[in-house]
């Protein structure tokens, strides 16, 4: 009597799921930064359906990875990142900005976005507890 001995592949199984359940919050977006805190937010799972921009506190600029020191350039990544996507429509862009960074910074990055008309631009706070 032969029998398949499936304790090893359960095995197998069970180390895979809690690599991925340990590995998946590690894989956000952007630059880690400090945000702002909100009262009142709603929850989004960035699983690569947003284009982040992240500032830091120094007032650097980057689209994903990626810095850049003119907004143009930066307005060009965006454009690059949306459009080459499988579902261009899908895609929205997503501000993280540092709590300590000045509001100006943040308003001339947003001024560029909606210059360049997209339509759909999140900003990404903290929950308050």
């Amino acid at each position: 009597m032969a029998d398949i001995n499936v304790t090893p592949l359960i095995d197998v199984v069970l180390v895979l799921l809690v690599v991925f359940m340990v590995i998946t919050p590690l894989l956000s977006s952007g630059l880690p930064v400090d945000l702002p805190m909100a009262t009142q937010t709603v929850t989004v799972n960035d699983a690569g359906q947003h284009v982040v921009i992240s500032m830091t506190k120094e007032g650097t600029v980057a689209v994903d990875q990626e810095f850049f020191e003119d907004l143009d350039n930066m307005i060009a990544a965006v454009r690059t990142e949306i459009y080459t996507s499988p579902e261009p429509n899908e895609r929205k862009v997503l501000v993280k900005a540092d709590r300590s960074l000045e509001y100006a910074k943040v308003r001339e990055v947003l001024d560029k976005l909606a210059e360049s008309n997209f339509a759909s631009i999140y900003i990404a706070a903290g929950k308050e507890k």
